[in-house]
């Protein structure tokens, strides 16, 4: 770029198809030329590749091929050799979908990109041979194309046989096991009998005719081709909401009449794997055609169609050694799974090898069959190792469930017993079971029919695509033909879901929420998914007014579950008790049924010890019947307030009331009130158990007592442990908002705080920013704003910036505005120590309070950015003395005016050194309940500074896993 910044900023503000059209018939500078490039590379695009498009509707008839060919053929009318010459003579350069049938008018792709960037080089090589060498040509070639591969995931190990890998579900093995199952598990079924297992000739005579088909509906098993059953009868399996069965997809597909016909079956299994798996991994189409026409034998049509063939994505649990074994068993005879498993010397669900183990190992070790597979590698840490769960509620649940029965273990010695709590519901009565068994046709329906649909798009019918369909069809539920992007408005047609143009987006960011819901979920541009980054839409666009707007008429659109989370206070909402309850039930369900199985690895075997679950709907009527829910002192202040004996959620010790309960409920107490919730139709539990007799005469009295002495521990937000390797880039939260700041080189008025510059949306500006000559540097525009909006405020101020940017005859257009402020930053510098841009710190990593020589005090707030620079002495005074150290969530113990001992924990601290303290057991949003008047909630935060901290006899304290609290006193 030209040193002169005025003439820089001209160049930058050329019309880039201008250059990029003239780079071919003229000489260029060679600022003009890297102008020219850097615009290829924003519009570059992404390569695809055969694997990725087996995903999605062959590109040949899709919507992006069928534009990219009317791009072929409009550059040829037009006469342009490249994309840039046909673009800047149109006044419309964006891709749209226009039509009834929402087809592209155009669809560059990279070979377009591609293929100008060669014809600029040459022509423009002519002028600047000594520039534009080939070893240059070659490294911003590789700069503007090179893609990295996709990482290929890696396959869990079998389930039995831990040295092999797991079969893909293409397999022919896995679908020959798979059909073999799913047909010895069907039982003729009579009404007023007992129901019979199929004879083997009947069980063989099915699975020839499921063999070479997809999937077969269950009256065609019942007649026609399939068993003569009687006037009555029908299969176990078939029900409203279960209509088919399914067949060898992989045979019934690649045995068509289109693609190998009759040919496949005389096709050993060695020889057809060899041909599936050409077909999964190849990713270039011309040499899957060369093989398929070649060593195959096809023709043209029979290979294109080969090529096409819907395979399933994916791997089965079982490896090659076990998947021969289990179906040897399962053909002998009309088995099931779980004994044919038995047969080949496992167990399909307990696998227990009767090891003793005296303490839990890392869950990976033992659930293996229930999480993505680690590397299998000693040397590496457990995690990736034995792998992890993905889920962070589940993983951090299970890592906390070792540590604490490990801890119990080391005291107590191994439970004989022990229970876990699942978050369900107990028996349905008979309403609830026909309307809930309505709700499954209903969705089973719709499913079918999602199915249906992208076969007839070419894409794979698969649960995750069937999942996108539905939220695609959220868009605009009435008009398939109008669905768009919620975050700009332009239209997403169905190609676009498979094509990589639109992806999935949590409406409120997933790291910040946890919440996976198909409620925060909407199909957007991909594009406007990066421009959202990690922020709610009203956080990224809420200030810009048109913008707003046209975001504000699409999510009208959508569902009422969705339309909360696009409000200015969606985060607040979130962060408050059951802002996404739904998603923890989920989460805690999940977590409970895979607890259950990590505990019962204790035991050898079923007779040496007890693990089982109770639901946790049974535990809040229990602590309603046995009157628990008043023994915190804050019952009465509640958000439910209009419930039955509400149950406390702002005290954390409302946890220890449901393990209590959770502890002494007997199974056979369990098998009573589960079976007599089933028969109550009403559902009135706590009617029908009234008077129901305590665990021991004074229970309440004793957990009362009990819950007095308990202390909350809380996690502590410690940060990352130890530096990490120089080759990875890890951190522990956020160093810095995302706004980038210029530095100006000018501090304030108090001689420090330096004054920078970044812009601001139009809409934001205020009437006294329009009157403060530093606020707005440019004093054409700041007086050009002022003029139209003189002596205007709120709704008539706004009106006028939005009539300044639409019909200002100089300025008209502008959306943001160059402004000037004090700010304390964060500077980045080049290699040469030069700072040229700054951040504002986004979040405070710790506290620290230090006694000087003098007896002084001295606070401290260190940021994030700060505690992940390198180590530096950061005392105040070379003798200075710390005293505490502090992070978010640490507990201390604290004597108040001469008063009793209590338990607070760290809530946060300011930048000038002012802790915010709460009780360890306060919970709920404790800066909404600090607010409230004390009738409404006797909740308030504990403030102390400095010299209080130490009067109040301070110190850190810490809680053990068995809750024990470790207090070494006050210091001197």
């Amino acid at each position: 770029m030209p040193a002169d910044t005025d003439e820089a900023r001209l160049v930058a503000a050329r019309d880039p198809y201008s250059i990029r059209a003239r780079a071919l018939i003229e000489r260029l500078e060679p600022h003009e030329i890297g102008r020219a490039l850097f615009h290829l590379n924003q519009r570059r695009g992404f390569l695809s590749n055969r694997k990725a498009e087996r995903r999605s509707k062959d590109n040949e008839d899709g919507k992006i091929a069928s534009g990219a060919k009317a791009l072929d053929q409009a550059m040829a009318e037009a006469g342009t050799d490249t994309l840039g010459q046909f673009l800047a003579g149109r006044a419309e350069k964006r891709v749209r979908l226009n039509g009834e049938n929402q087809g592209y008018d155009f669809y560059p792709q990279r070979r377009h990109v591609a293929w100008e960037f060669q014809r600029i080089w040459e022509e423009q090589a002519k002028h600047h041979p000594a520039l534009l060498t080939e070893e240059a040509r070659a490294a911003l070639h590789r700069v503007l194309f090179f893609q990295r591969p996709l990482k290929e995931p890696v396959v869990g190990v079998c389930t039995f046989v831990h040295s092999e890998r797991r079969l893909p579900k293409a397999h022919p093995l896995f679908q020959e096991r798979r059909l073999y199952e799913e047909v010895n598990q069907l039982e003729i079924t009579t009404p007023g009998e007992a129901p019979r297992k199929l004879t083997l000739d009947q069980r063989n005579h099915l699975i020839l005719l499921l063999r070479n088909k997809k999937e077969v509906a269950f009256t065609t098993l019942i007649g026609g081709k399939g068993l003569k059953l009687q006037q009555g009868e029908s299969f176990n399996k078939a029900s409203e909401t279960r209509t088919v069965l399914r067949g060898n997809e992989v045979y019934a597909a690649l045995a068509h009449k289109d693609r190998f016909g009759d040919a496949w079956a005389h096709k050993s299994l060695e020889q057809q794997w060899t041909i599936i798996e050409r077909l999964l991994d190849e990713e270039d189409p011309g040499k899957l055609h060369t093989f398929l026409t070649g060593e195959c034998g096809l023709d043209e049509a029979a290979a294109f169609a080969v090529a096409k063939a819907p395979l399933p994505e994916g791997h089965g649990r079982l490896g090659e050694t076990a998947t021969r074994l289990i179906l040897e068993e399962l053909k002998k005879e009309v088995v099931t799974y779980d004994e044919a498993v038995r047969r080949g010397g496992w167990h399909h669900s307990d696998d227990r090898t009767g090891e003793i183990l005296d303490r839990l190992p890392y869950y990976g070790e033992l659930l293996a069959r229930d999480i993505p597979p680690g590397s299998q590698d000693p040397s590496d840490p457990p995690e990736k190792r034995w792998g992890k769960i993905t889920n962070p509620t589940v993983h951090i649940g299970l890592r906390q469930l070792e540590k604490l029965v490990n801890a119990i273990i080391a005291v107590h010695g191994r439970p004989d017993q022990i229970v876990v709590e699942l978050a369900r519901e107990l028996n349905l009565g008979e309403d609830d079971k026909k309307k809930h068994e309505a709700r499954i046709r209903r969705d089973t329906a719709a499913a079918i029919a999602r199915g249906e649909k992208l076969e007839q798009e070419g894409v794979p019918n698969t649960g995750a695509n069937r999942a996108l369909l539905k939220l695609w069809e959220e868009l605009n539920p009435a008009n398939p033909l109008d669905r768009r992007c919620p975050y700009c408005a332009d239209p997403i047609g169905m190609r676009a879901l498979f094509s990589g143009e639109a992806d999935v987006d949590h409406i409120i960011p997933y790291s910040r929420s946890l919440d996976d819901s198909a409620g925060n979920k909407v199909v957007a541009h991909r594009r406007c998914n990066r421009a959202k980054g990690n922020r709610t839409p009203h956080e990224r666009w809420g200030h810009d007014v048109d913008r707003w707007d046209r975001l504000a008429g699409q999510v009208a659109r959508l569902h009422k579950s969705k339309q909360w989370r696009f409000g200015p206070d969606a985060m607040e909402r979130v962060e408050k008790d059951g802002g996404f309850l739904a998603r923890q039930l989920t989460d805690t369900q999940y977590l409970s049924r895979l607890a259950g199985k990590y505990l019962r690895s204790l035991y050898p075997a079923k007779e040496d010890g007890s693990v089982y679950v109770i639901p946790g709907r049974m535990t809040a009527m229990l602590r309603r019947l046995w009157g628990l829910n008043s023994l915190l002192p804050d019952h009465n202040y509640v958000e439910n307030e209009h419930s039955n004996a509400p149950k406390n959620r702002l005290d954390h010790r409302h946890h220890a009331i449901d393990a209590a309960v959770t502890a002494v409920t007997t199974r056979s107490l369990l098998q009573r009130i589960a079976q007599t919730a089933g028969r109550a139709a009403d559902k009135d539990l706590d009617r029908l158990f009234e008077g129901l007799d305590q665990p021991w005469e004074g229970f309440r009295e004793d957990l009362g007592e009990a819950l007095a002495r308990v202390t909350v521990s809380h996690k502590a937000d410690h940060g990352r442990k130890g530096r990490p390797s120089r080759h990875r880039d890890v951190t522990a939260g956020r160093l810095h908002n995302d706004t980038a700041y210029g530095l100006t080189g000018d501090v304030a008025a108090d001689g420090k705080t330096p004054i920078v510059v970044h812009r601001v949306p139009l809409a934001s500006l205020k009437p006294g920013d329009l009157t403060n000559p530093d606020r707005i540097p440019d004093p054409a525009l700041r007086d050009a704003l002022y003029e139209w909006t003189r002596d205007l405020t709120g709704k008539p101020f706004e009106a006028a910036l939005q009539r300044f940017r639409d019909t200002h005859p100089v300025f008209r257009g502008i959306r943001h505005v160059r402004v000037r402020e004090p700010l304390n930053v964060i500077s980045i510098r080049d290699a040469s120590g030069r700072a040229y841009k700054a951040y504002k710190g986004d979040a405070n990593a710790r506290f620290e309070l230090w006694r000087l020589p003098d007896g002084g005090l001295k606070t401290r707030v260190v940021t994030m950015f700060e505690a992940h620079q390198q180590k530096q002495d950061d005392r105040p005074h070379p003798a200075a003395k710390r005293l505490l150290t502090l992070r978010q969530n640490d507990l201390l113990a604290v004597e108040r005016n001469g008063g009793p001992r209590e338990i607070l924990r760290v809530a946060g601290f300011n930048v000038q050194g002012r802790l915010t303290l709460a009780a360890a057991n306060e919970a709920g949003n404790l800066k909404e309940r600090d607010g409230l008047s004390n009738d409404r909630d006797p909740f308030k935060y504990v403030y102390l500074s400095g010299r209080s901290i130490v009067k109040a006899k301070a110190r850190q304290v810490r809680v053990d896993p068995l809750g024990r609290l470790f207090d070494p006193g006050p210091r001197n």
